[in-house]
Parts: structure tokens; sequence; C-alpha cells
């Protein structure tokens, strides 16, 4: 089974990185909607891309998407989609995914490596958040962080080399899940471009206070992943203290490896 690309008819970034794929692959259509190469599948389907579940079965999915922010930073993003806590933007409350961390990790590094040739880009990975929630392995690709950039052709030309990149490795790395800090989780960022760690999991710290880590939540960010964890990394002073008294007890009561970043 080969993995899925998967883009919103409605979303103006997963349509620049669908025109940049065609221009990279030879892309063969097999029915409405619905194209393959040699490694992956593309399927391009109606609605908000957060609230999409594909009626292709695939191995993994890599969802094609916008990313937005108040600071308007022009960015490449890669992420594991779910929620900690409620379903605001699509998927299911109290939900994670399965997270794939060594490919978070291929397309991050790939992001970074080429957010360097854009002018004023930055390549960043950012914590779980929103939806949806699926059966089977799934991370976003996105370009931030508004309208202006969504259809720049560079940037969609970038995310589409990191998604193939990804695609075509086979490297697996040992791989955490990761607890802590704000929005584009800077103790593990750098660590997952820069070091051979992979991280597919990240919940906030501010997710942790509002949330709650109850035993149940831990638990799916500890089992809902393509590799076997090699245990878990704690942003130290990214969580308050009675929120990361909460998790290392859930994570000891489940006999998880925790350690500090």
């Amino acid at each position: 089974m080969k993995p899925l690309v998967v883009v919103s008819k409605e979303n103006p970034a997963s349509q620049n990185i669908k025109s940049a794929l065609f221009g990279l692959e030879s892309l063969r259509q097999e029915e409405s909607g619905l194209w393959s190469s040699s490694d992956f599948k593309l399927a391009e389907y109606s609605g908000s891309i957060v609230e999409i579940a594909p009626k292709h079965d695939a191995e993994y999915y890599i969802f094609a998407s916008t990313h937005k922010s108040a600071s308007g930073t022009p960015s490449l993003t890669v992420h594991t989609p779910g929620n900690w806590g409620s379903a605001d933007l699509g998927g299911k409350p109290r939900t994670l995914n399965i997270a794939y961390a060594s490919k978070v990790k291929e397309i991050a590094q790939a992001l970074a490596k080429l957010a360097g040739k854009l002018d004023g880009w930055q390549a960043s990975v950012e914590v779980d958040h929103h939806g949806p929630c699926l059966s089977r392995p799934v991370l976003f690709a996105e370009i931030g962080s508004s309208e202006k950039e969504w259809g720049n052709p560079e940037a969609g030309c970038a995310v589409a080399q990191a998604i193939l990149s990804a695609i075509r490795s086979d490297r697996h790395y040992p791989a955490y899940a990761a607890f802590g800090g704000t929005h584009y989780a800077p103790k593990f960022a750098p660590k997952i471009i820069g070091s051979d760690v992979a991280v597919g999991h990240i919940i906030s710290g501010y997710a942790l206070e509002k949330e709650g880590c109850g035993q149940e939540m831990v638990r799916q960010a500890l089992e809902k992943n393509v590799e076997e964890l090699e245990g878990a990394l704690i942003d130290w002073k990214g969580v308050r203290k009675e929120a990361k008294e909460s998790l290392v007890a859930a994570l000891e009561r489940l006999g998880a490896a925790w350690k500090k970043a």
C-alpha cells in the first residue's frame, strides 16, 4: 500500500503544492480526483482540510495545507494533527492520531534546508492540534502564514520536495513523544531538525495545563505511533509545576521512560 498525499479543492496551499507535485512527478490518473506515481498516490477532495476523511486507504497520509498565524511570518511547517482537548478545528475531542515521527522528521529537515533558500522564510514544527482524526498514520505539511504566502510557487515547490523526500526515505530514527513548551515547540524543533531524534506527538504546555494530564491521554501519546518509542521528552520549564507533576506521575504509572529535553 502506498502513502497518500491529500489535497483540498478549496485550500489554496493544497492547490499550490498539488501543482508543484505535478511539475516534479509523472502522475497518472486512476479515477476522478485520484492520481498515482511509482511511490505514492495523490487524492483531491472537497471540504475543509482539517475535516477531510479520505475515502482511499493508504499506508499513511500527508495532508498538504495552509498554515495560519497572527504574526504572518512566511513559514513552512509540519506536525502531527490531533486534539488533546476539544475538537474546535475538526477531528474528535480528546483523540490523537497515529504519529509517524520519522516522516515528520524527514519533512522538517527538508523544509529547514529549503526555507534557507527562500528569502525571509523559516521552517518550523508545531504541536499536535486540529483534525482530522483517522485510523491510519497522518501528518500535515503546510505553507504559512497568510494568503500572500499560500500561493507562492517557490513555497509550494519546497513543500512538495520535502514530501517527496520523506516518502522516498526508509530511515527510522529513535522516536519520542514530547510534552511542554509553546506552539512552535522551541525545545523539540531543534532536536527534530538538528539531531538523530524524531518526535511524533508534541503536546503543548498550554494544552497540558488547560486539559490536564490524564493517564488515558498520555497513553494515547505513547501508544499511537508507528515506531516503538524510546520514551518521553519533557520541556521542563515549558510546563507549570502542577501539570508537570501530573504528567510525570502518569508516565511512571504507564512504565514509560522520560527525560528532560
